[in-house]
């Protein structure tokens, strides 16, 4: 399996996507930046989803403005960099998201929302970096269940899929990519509990062992 850790740090215009290394020998405590992880036994408690305040055109605006920062920003030559300095024996023939975030937070938090963008960009860039490499066409589908049906329309309208969990779960296969930024453990627990795909991208597994 090729995995890419990967995580977000605030600059001064972009969040940078930026390798995290695998640590070998004595081992060291996580950062202040990884993400918490919740005991398996804890209830996790997912937002509902909110009532659009956006339409599906303001969506796109705003993805395309964000989007095209982005793309010409350090954060995306590096993980075109970091893409073609790894490579994977198995074919991708999906790829699948997972908790997304939502384009329309309730409380308009723009913060939240340029991540989400963000992170749909990468995931986009990711998908059509392998589509190029590998010469064949790459299924994306989106699962996460806050998305309000304004996000659900918007995705639609790029020519991708949204499901229902645990839909996204069964959906991963050895030759799916499977694409989730800083998730619950037990989330990851339920994406690899039957299979492992061709391509991970998401917390360290040494932040979980730790």
């Amino acid at each position: 399996m090729m995995s890419l850790a990967m995580e977000e740090k605030p600059s001064d215009t972009q969040n940078d996507w930026v390798k995290v290394h695998r640590r070998k020998g004595r081992r060291t405590r996580p950062s202040a930046t990884a993400p918490p992880a919740p005991a398996s036994s804890v209830s996790l408690s997912i937002p509902a989803p909110s009532t659009p305040s956006l339409s599906v055109e303001q969506v796109k605006q705003e993805h395309d403005r964000i989007s095209d920062q982005w793309k010409s920003s350090s954060s995306c030559r590096r993980l075109q960099e970091l893409l073609s300095s790894h490579s994977t024996s198995s074919s991708v023939t999906k790829a699948i998201c997972f908790g997304l975030g939502t384009f329309d937070p309730v409380d308009g938090a723009w913060e939240q929302k340029r991540k989400a963008h963000i992170q749909l960009a990468a995931f986009l860039a990711i998908v059509d970096y392998l589509r190029s490499k590998e010469g064949h066409a790459i299924s994306c589908f989106f699962q996460d269940p806050i998305f309000n049906p304004v996000d659900k329309a918007f995705i639609e309208s790029l020519g991708h899929q949204v499901v229902e969990s645990p839909v996204g779960f069964q959906l991963v296969e050895p030759s799916a990519l499977v694409f989730g930024v800083h998730l619950y453990r037990d989330v990851y627990s339920q994406i690899i509990a039957t299979h492992t795909p061709a391509m991970f991208i998401g917390t360290a597994y040494e932040v979980w062992e730790e």
